[in-house]
């Protein structure tokens, strides 16, 4: 199981949320904009609201999170390599 150090979480957190109010958004606007253009059901704006909330979350989580968390982690283990 992957632990997080208490900086790793809060390296996360910030995007998590922004992620989260910004895919939020899109989703909004994504369900209304197909339910004043799209002769689409239900289903399919729903499915495409979650769609765009998702890739929404993963535009801004990976570059802003994971990956300043993966490259500190790399650092450090490369540092303790180092130290060896």
């Amino acid at each position: 199981m992957l632990k997080l150090t208490s900086s790793e979480r809060e390296t996360l957190t910030g995007p998590l949320v922004i992620g989260c109010v910004l895919g939020a958004f899109v989703g909004f606007a994504s369900w209304g904009f197909d339910s004043e253009y799209g002769h689409l059901g239900h289903l399919r704006m729903l499915l495409n609201a979650l769609a765009a909330f998702l890739v929404s979350l993963v535009i801004v989580t990976v570059p802003f999170g994971v990956l300043p968390v993966a490259a500190g982690r790399r650092q450090r283990r490369k540092g303790s390599d180092d130290a060896e």
